[in-house]
């Protein structure tokens, strides 16, 4: 857009061939925007990255086999990597060149990112190792660039450091590098809701950010700027989820407001070995379990793994998921359950 290659009315058919399950009539705002109701190709796999013997598999064409669409969400925010993946290929297409080339002409030589790579590889110098959910185990042996490079695609398989990522948000947020400030106004127009035009509205303690995070096989990312006074906070976490991400956010903020960071209570497994127990959550019917390692509590559920902490007394904390374990005063074997203002119940299973 910023060349004139493009308008953000433009559709899709105007660049690609019909794909099934795609509506070439659906735009390039609303591709940005995630408003597109398409199924999802990438993010769903049943089948682990980083032990896959079938190579075949990163060369087939991704378009083939598109989920049908969801009517109910168009127009409606729903993140899709389809649809970044769909806007990678038009950039090939209206530019006549590899995505990955055009990554590294328009966005890494401008912001002088001299240690960013179009995707993840074992031939990236002091690239951190990945680790799966299970086990925390090293999967770096297992990298296959083809899952990145022809899976992930334009849905985030960039490698970078945090320094550049510095340089990439001041060349964004604070220069005209990337796009004009006419442009920038559009991306951040939220229009009341809290995703724009490939970028998301965050707020913390009342504070507005902008940003956005990112998961992929054996890593996770999250960013927040504050565009009335260039506040920035980045961090970087080798799995694909982060572990105590709340407290961590939590303690980021405290330090750049320049508060004392609160500390985890001490030496709390025995406090809550009654806690300790395989577990089956009413309403979704959801099986986890507390398990103690070296006099260290974790929740376990689905294949995740997590430790849980304690700021307050007979209170267990989940601080990767914002869930909280009290014991439930009036039935032995049962603790409450609280997430995001809702309170359930977990009974234990014999």
């Amino acid at each position: 857009m910023e060349k004139g290659n493009l308008k953000l009315s433009d559709s899709i058919g105007s660049f690609l061939s019909s794909i099934p399950n795609i509506d070439g009539t659906v735009t390039i705002k609303q591709l940005l925007r995630h408003q597109t109701g398409f199924g999802e190709i990438v993010g769903d796999q049943e089948w682990d990255a980083y032990d896959d013997p079938d190579d075949q598999l990163f060369r087939q064409d991704l378009f083939r086999n598109v989920p049908e669409r969801d009517t109910s969400k168009i127009d409606k925010f729903q993140y899709t990597n389809t649809n970044f993946i769909l806007l990678g290929e038009i950039l090939e297409k209206v530019n006549d060149e590899s995505y990955f080339e055009f990554l590294k002409k328009r966005i890494f030589e401008p912001c002088s990112m001299y240690n960013s790579y179009p995707y993840v590889s074992r031939t990236i110098p002091n690239l951190v190792h990945p680790t799966n959910e299970k086990e925390y185990k090293d999967v770096y042996s297992g990298i296959n660039y083809k899952f990145f490079a022809n899976y992930a695609f334009a849905a985030g398989s960039i490698a970078s450091s945090l320094e550049d990522m510095v340089r990439f948000y001041e060349h964004l947020y604070e220069k005209e590098t990337l796009l004009s400030k006419e442009n920038f106004a559009l991306m951040i127009d939220f229009k009341n809701g809290s995703y724009g035009l490939g970028i998301e509205k965050l707020v913390v303690n009342g504070k507005t950010f902008i940003g956005h995070g990112g998961n992929n096989q054996g890593y996770a990312y999250r960013n927040y700027y504050n565009p009335e006074n260039g506040d920035m906070v980045l961090y970087y976490n080798n799995r694909f989820r982060t572990i105590l991400k709340n407290v961590l956010l939590a303690d980021l903020m405290d330090l750049l407001n320049g508060r004392a960071i609160t500390d985890f209570r001490k030496d709390i497994a025995k406090e809550f070995s009654g806690f300790v127990g395989e577990y089956n959550l009413e309403g979704p019917n959801l099986k986890f379990s507390i398990k103690r390692e070296n006099d260290i509590l974790y929740l376990t559920a689905e294949g995740f793994k997590a430790p849980l902490v304690s700021y307050t007394t007979g209170i267990l904390f989940d601080g990767t998921s914002g869930i909280e374990f009290t014991k439930d005063a009036a039935n032995e074997g049962q603790l409450i359950f609280k997430q995001a203002g809702q309170e359930l119940v977990a009974t234990k299973i014999n």
